[in-house]
Formats: structure tokens, sequence, C-alpha cells
């Protein structure tokens, strides 16, 4: 009886187990002109890249999507200015929601994976930008924006076309968002960036109408906590540390963190399938710009063998069983 490796991770023959290292073939964007900077996977593992370009030429976007066969195909995206930036994105079975800045005002780009088509939707009136959103249910999301007075949390249970009230969080105008997960509609997790390089964590169980911060958390040690990733009161995320990055994870919504592993380089983003099963991505380390992969399953960091990918890793997201990572001319999928 012969054995196959058709996986990236592991293969098995009879009682034996062999344990294969990850690998992965970079494909070429389909657009070279304008660099990738974001993607974003739904929970039936549909994939799809995009970039903006802050030059006033043809073309200003890009996008393609990752059919549920692997192909990777060319996808029409909305027009983007030169002052376009897609800060963060989020995802459901069918669909997911980019959002950023544009011209001194928000973006929210819906995507529905059954047409590879998008449209283009408004957050809450007077914003000047949305910093994060967290996609919890089907077309239900919540986002922080940004106003004068400080950031503001709102939700939509229709993808986008309407939004709930804004709420302040309570938190200081000089205090930026990293990062937010919601695990239903009463309960997220945000991380922000103080004006002291530590960071500060705020939770809400009620929807949003109240804030608490946790004051316990590390953050004379942690300068960031980002790409958070939340499954009732689990979620896990990147800490930056004096000495690089290192994953955390916490088991009570934020009141007390543990180490999962140490990641190597300037890492820049993680996504994961299960809160045991990440992808991470970047560079090597802080002098060159090697691109880095890795996959993080059950506190084991596994770098990923990369194959014609020329530049760093600039985002990765990750479905229910499929991830995807891009450089800025370079698109990738894995199973982690």
């Amino acid at each position: 009886m012969m054995c196959s490796t058709a996986g990236v991770v592991l293969a098995s023959c009879a009682t034996s187990t062999v344990t294969v290292k990850p690998h992965v073939t970079g494909l070429p964007a389909v657009s070279i002109s304008v660099p990738l900077s974001s993607v974003a996977c739904t929970t039936d593992n549909s994939c799809v890249a995009l970039g903006t370009s802050n030059l006033d030429v043809n073309p200003t976007s890009v996008g393609e999507y990752r059919s549920l066969s692997g192909r990777w195909s060319a996808i029409t995206v909305p027009t983007a200015d030169t002052s376009t930036f897609i800060q963060s994105s989020s995802c459901w079975n069918t669909g997911c929601l980019f959002v950023g800045s544009q011209s001194s005002a928000d973006l929210v780009w819906r995507y529905y994976a059954p047409t590879q088509s998008f449209s283009i939707e408004h957050g809450p009136p007077g914003a000047t930008g949305i910093n994060a959103v967290s996609c919890y249910a089907a077309l239900s999301c919540a986002i922080i924006d940004s106003v004068k007075s400080g950031p503001r949390f709102s939700t939509t249970d229709d993808g986008g076309l309407t939004w709930t009230a804004p709420v302040s969080l309570g938190v200081l105008a000089t205090e930026s968002v990293s990062s937010m997960s919601c695990s239903s509609p009463l309960t997220c997790l945000a991380s922000f960036a103080t004006a002291s390089n530590g960071i500060d964590v705020f939770v809400t169980t009620d929807g949003g109408a109240t804030w608490t911060a946790r004051s316990d958390v590390p953050t004379v040690t942690w300068a960031a906590l980002t790409s958070l990733d939340c499954v009732e009161r689990s979620c896990v995320g990147l800490a930056k540390l004096s000495f690089g990055w290192r994953i955390e994870r916490t088991d009570n919504l934020g009141k007390s963190w543990k180490k999962v592993a140490p990641v190597r380089g300037p890492i820049v983003t993680l996504a994961c399938t299960t809160l045991d099963r990440c992808l991470v991505g970047g560079t090597e380390n802080f002098q060159t710009s090697t691109p880095y992969l890795a996959t993080v399953t059950s506190r084991v960091v596994t770098p990923v063998t990369l194959k014609y990918v020329p530049s760093p890793i600039a985002d990765v997201a990750c479905g229910s069983k499929i991830c995807a990572a891009i450089g800025v001319t370079t698109v990738m999928a894995l199973r982690p």
C-alpha cells in the first residue's frame, strides 16, 4: 500500500503519520500596476483581494477572487480616488465588508460572493473614516469609526445598507483603534493604541451601549494588540512586545492573557480558521524584505516554504477551512 501527501500539513499511511512542511507557490496578481493591500475570505471559503492606488492614473483599484476550485480571476471593483485607504475587512458566509476612508469620509464596499460583485455602501454620517469592522452573522457587522470627539461604535444587520445610531466608546480622541472582534451582537473586544505607545483594551457585553476597560492588560510591555479574532469569550491576537511579536490568547474576554507562541520578525497580520489553527504573515526579519508565512497549529509555529513570492506578505485572511495571503503583486492560498 502506498501513501500520498495531498495536503499541505499532514499525510498518513496505515498507522504512521508523516509531517509535511507546508509549501505554497505564489501566483502573479492580475494587475502589477496597483499593489494589493487587503484580502478577505467568507466563512464558506470564497476569498477576494483588493488594492488601491494613490496615483491619479487608471486603474485606481484592482481586485481578484478565488473560486472554490482554487482559480484566481479578475473582478470589477469600485473606483478609488487618490485618498482611498482600505483599513479593515470582515466576512460572513456569502459576503464581506471592506471599510476605510475616502476623501475625508467613510468607505464601505460590500462584496457578494455568489456573483463575485461589489456594491458601494455608506457608514453612519459624520465620520472621517472607519477604522475597524467585525462581522458576527450573515449581513451583521459592527464598526468603529472616527469623529473629532473620539471613536464611535455602530452596527448593521443588512450588510451596510443601514446602521444603528453611533455610540461613543468613551475613549480619548488621541487613541486609535487597532483591532476589534465581535463574537455576537452583544459581545465585542477592541484594542486601542495610546499616545504613550501602550494599548488599552475595552469590551462590551450589551451591544456597545457601555464599554469596560480591561485595566490589567500588560500595557507597559505591549506596544500593540492587533488581528483580534474572538469566539464567544475566547480571543487570539498579535501582541507587539519590545523583543518582537507574540500570539496571545484570552479565555475570559480580555481579563487575562496567556502566551500561545512567539512569531518571527516584524509580523504584520494574523488570521484563523479556528482559534487553534491560524496563519501569520509578514517579513523574515527587520533587516530584509524577505516574505514570511507560517501556520500556527495548537501552539506550534511551522514556517511555510514559499516559491515565487517576491515581496513581504501584506495581509492574510481565513475562511472556515481555506486561508489566503497576498503580497503586493502575488496571491496564494493554503489550508493551515
